[in-house]
This record gives C-alpha cells, sequence and structure tokens, in this order.
C-alpha cells in the first residue's frame, strides 16, 4: 500500500545543493574519511557519502547486470571514488558528474580513472547514451519524476538505472520534513512504491527492490555514536560550528528511522525500448 505524504514535492535547488556540498558542509570529505571506517568497518569504507557498505554497493552493482565493458554513468559521484569502486569490481566504464566544485576538484586530484564531470545531468551534453546510469545517497536532491524521464532519455533501451536511497515508511511530522527535505536540499522523501509507479510512468520496468533499512538503522546509530565520540577530532579538523551541524543532520535520519518512518532501499529498473 502507497503511504500518502500531504506535502508535494517542492521545486528542485541545484544552486542551493551545490553551495550546501561546497560551503556549508566543505569539510564534509574529510569528516567522512575520519567517521566511517568506524561506522562500516575499515574494509567497507571506500569513500561513499550513501548510508550503504561496500558490499551493498557491490550488490546493487551486481543486480545491475550489466557486462564489463559498460558504460556507466554515476549521478552525484562526489569525488568518485564509489565510480572508480564499481569500475575496478564490475570492469564498467564509468563516468561521473556532480554538482559540488569542491568534490570533482578533489576527485580529479586522486586521477583514479575516472572521467569526472563537474555540472547539471539536466543541461550537460553527453557524447553518448549510457547503458547503466545509478546514484547512491543523491537521488534525493531531484524531483524523482524529472529525474526518471532524464534518466530515460539518456539510457540505452533495455539499459539499466539504479538508486540507492531513503524511502518513506510512514507520515512524518512537519518537523522532521522540514528537516529531512529543506535542511537537506531535498525536494521530497519518497517510499518505495512513489519510487515504483514513477518509473514506470517514465518507461521502466522495476527488476528489483532490495529493502536495506535494518542495516541503514545500524549505520545510523553508529553515525551518532561514533560523531559524538570522536568529537575533538572533528572539531580540530574542522570547527565546533561544523561539528554541531554535521551532529545535527545525522540525529534528525536517526530519529526518524529509529521511529520507523524512514528506511533505506536499492530500486534497480530497465528501460524499456
Amino acid at each position: 500500500m502507497t503511504i500518502r505524504q500531504t506535502n508535494a514535492p517542492v521545486p528542485e535547488d541545484f544552486e542551493g545543493v551545490r553551495a550546501f556540498y561546497d560551503d556549508a558542509m566543505a569539510d564534509n570529505a574529510k569528516v567522512h574519511d575520519l567517521i566511517y571506517p568506524h561506522v562500516f568497518g575499515p574494509d567497507q569504507y571506500i569513500g561513499q557519502f550513501s548510508d550503504n557498505s561496500a558490499e551493498e554497493l557491490r550488490l546493487m552493482g551486481w543486480l545491475m547486470q550489466l557486462p564489463a565493458g559498460a558504460k556507466v554513468l554515476d549521478l552525484g559521484c562526489g569525488r568518485g571514488l564509489v565510480a572508480a569502486f564499481l569500475a575496478r569490481e564490475m570492469g564498467w566504464d564509468v563516468t561521473g558528474i556532480d554538482l559540488s566544485l569542491a568534490s570533482v576538484a578533489a576527485g580529479r586530484a586522486k586521477q583514479h580513472g575516472v572521467e569526472l564531470i563537474q555540472g547539471n545531468v539536466y543541461e550537460h551534453d553527453f557524447t553518448h547514451r549510457f547503458d547503466g546510469i545509478y546514484s547512491t545517497g543523491a537521488a534525493c536532491h531531484f524531483d524523482a519524476a524529472s529525474l526518471f524521464a532524464r534518466a530515460r532519455a539518456l539510457l540505452v533501451p533495455g539499459g539499466r538505472l539504479a538508486i540507492f536511497e531513503r524511502i518513506r515508511l510512514g507520515d512524518i511530522s512537519a518537523a522532521d520534513w522540514r528537516k529531512l527535505t529543506s535542511d537537506w536540499k531535498c525536494p521530497y522523501v519518497y517510499t518505495r512504491d512513489e519510487y515504483s509507479e514513477l518509473l514506470t510512468v517514465a518507461g521502466f520496468r522495476v527488476r528489483h527492490v532490495v529493502d536495506t533499512t535494518q542495516q541503514f538503522r545500524v549505520w545510523q546509530a553508529r553515525s551518532v555514536e561514533v560523531r559524538h565520540a570522536l568529537r575533538g577530532e572533528i572539531v580540530a579538523a574542522t570547527s565546533p560550528e561544523y561539528f554541531e551541524t554535521s551532529l545535527a543532520l545525522a540525529a534528525y535520519e536517526h530519529d526518524v528511522s529509529r521511529d520507523g518512518l524512514l528506511g533505506y532501499a536499492t530500486v534497480i529498473a530497465e528501460a524499456l525500448p
């Protein structure tokens, strides 16, 4: 059954997203590198910003069922570390695109073998269509109907689209809704059914839905615990103000997920001819 939320999606705010990651959360990468080896485990953190272990990301890649050499787009690639990981693991030819100037510059400096584009996926003139597109924790910044339509236009028939993203499991209070949307520069929080319905409208057939909510709650709890434990190191690397902002954003999601209203899932769909 679809869970209804009275709030309608608000317009996408890509300048707000860019400023969020380049200005308000400019130290996010160094803090992630400090915190998340303790959250996921040192062998499960590969630089991802999403709430997924390396093993969960590998599962998403496997479920996309694309051959080695497939041309794949990482939507919201950040520093490109997930793109580099999946390129190695799956043998794909991965291109990444992200709005953040700082993230793309940091990724290019690492020279990890994948092309990184700084830009808006709606506006960039790609030279070819893709066999696959995935987004890990970045689809929340998009209106899903618009994003899926653009993805369908960029994919070859039979291509795969995968998103690993938060899902709404119940009606969320107005205060928590604002924290999960406006504060994160996200237009909406969709249910699994809403994602599936919008994918169908955009010309996809849903092939797999894997609910990782139980593990997501573990990651969320650990991310708050580790931030408290490493407060001194985080403040030394950033500032007291950054620590409080980072902790508040993590706590918002943890509180709502603990209450059974927020989950996480990967949805994989096939582009129809």
